[in-house]
């Protein structure tokens, strides 16, 4: 097939405006899609690079042969149905499908097949535009998954806070008609609904925070920051409500490092907290501040069973549990390593000295 077009402008001369049509081949060929010309009878006429780069046939092996080679087995009405189409002249617009190429493989592409006429109006060929979209595809599959994910997640976790908030509420309703009904009592009944509300309203942070991170928005607040001051005052604040014991050992004098410190607290509060749920209820959470002339490293270790080598980078998936028991939601993990990542730092696990496990971040300062 061949490609040309003349353009003059009114303030050019023909010449100085024309387009060959070698350059308008040249924009063919040097497209990222697939763009093949080919006889009503289904045979490749022309084939491009990006042809060449979606499929695997150089234009070599192809022209020629029926277009029929890229038509998977289990699509054997396909083509011929595309064809009756161009035959009537009509147009067919970002039709997705899959194709095979030389390797065998297949490539979903999105096509685009417009009719070629001849100077009276006959059609007597067809020019296809192809997409590569598999890479597309599969990003749409994962954020479906992801999706679905969320969904279950959000409805199981929310459910259980909501049915004890609601059952407490319709207990308090009750006893308010009773005259022994006193301020402690009310007290309990109120400190256990906040705690409820206080669950449901960590998960939403939580599952809001995945997908600002999924969508690139969530931002930074950095200051200068006294990291072993904000590590101490997380684990105390910890300790205090959970009945976890919890040790620091941190240098005592203020050191600074540029951070958000907000975010470093939530990094912080989910490692000490992982440790404390898969750690043993009677062992402490230890945790290290060591700050250094180009790096900060913080340093969570619990006193459980270790987690095998093999099974360490799916910890840091979003929705990811190592126990089904019920123990968390799998975000805690996947939001320390973004957060700390954003910060341009990195998380490792290291084993215990004699057992259990460590997570370790390292911060540039």
């Amino acid at each position: 097939m061949t490609y040309s077009a003349r353009v003059t402008s009114k303030t050019q001369a023909p010449e100085e405006s024309a387009w060959s049509a070698e350059y308008l081949a040249s924009i063919v060929d040097s497209s990222d899609d697939a763009i093949i010309g080919k006889t009503l009878d289904g045979i490749i006429t022309s084939w491009n690079k990006g042809a060449e780069r979606i499929y695997g046939y150089t234009a070599e092996e192809v022209v020629g042969r029926p277009i029929s080679i890229l038509i998977p087995e289990d699509r054997p009405d396909e083509l011929p149905g595309i064809m009756e189409k161009l035959g009537r002249g009509e147009r067919i617009d970002h039709y997705q499908t899959e194709r095979v190429r030389k390797d065998g493989t297949h490539v979903s592409v999105s096509v685009s097949i417009s009719p070629v006429h001849d100077a009276a109006g006959h059609v007597i060929g067809a020019s296809a535009i192809a997409r590569d979209i598999t890479e597309q595809e599969r990003a749409v599959r994962e954020a479906l998954t992801l999706r679905e994910q969320f969904i279950a997640v959000a409805a199981h976790e929310l459910r259980t806070p909501l049915t004890a908030i609601f059952a407490r509420l319709q207990l308090v309703e009750r006893r308010l008609g009773n005259p022994d009904y006193g301020r402690d009592a009310l007290a309990r009944d109120v400190g256990a609904m906040r705690r409820g509300a206080e669950k449901i309203r960590v998960l939403l942070e939580r599952l809001l925070d995945v997908s600002r991170i999924r969508s690139g928005r969530l931002a930074l607040e950095r200051a200068p920051t006294d990291v072993a001051a904000l590590v101490r005052a997380v684990a105390n604040e910890y300790a205090e409500s959970s009945g976890h014991l919890v040790n620091v050992v941190a240098a005592s004098k203020d050191e600074l490092v540029d951070l958000d410190a907000v975010r470093m607290e939530e990094v912080v509060l989910n490692l000490i907290d992982n440790a404390a749920k898969y750690g043993p209820s009677d062992k402490p959470v230890d945790v290290s501040v060591a700050v250094k002339q180009d790096a900060v490293r913080i340093a969570v270790r619990d006193y459980g069973t270790g987690i095998p080598p093999d099974g360490r980078e799916q910890l840091f998936e979003p929705f990811y549990r190592q126990q089904t028991d019920g123990r968390g939601v799998g975000l805690g993990l996947y939001l320390v390593r973004e957060i700390v990542q954003l910060h341009g730092g990195t998380v490792a696990i290291e084993d215990g000295e004699r057992q259990g496990t460590t997570f370790v971040i390292t911060l540039p300062r």
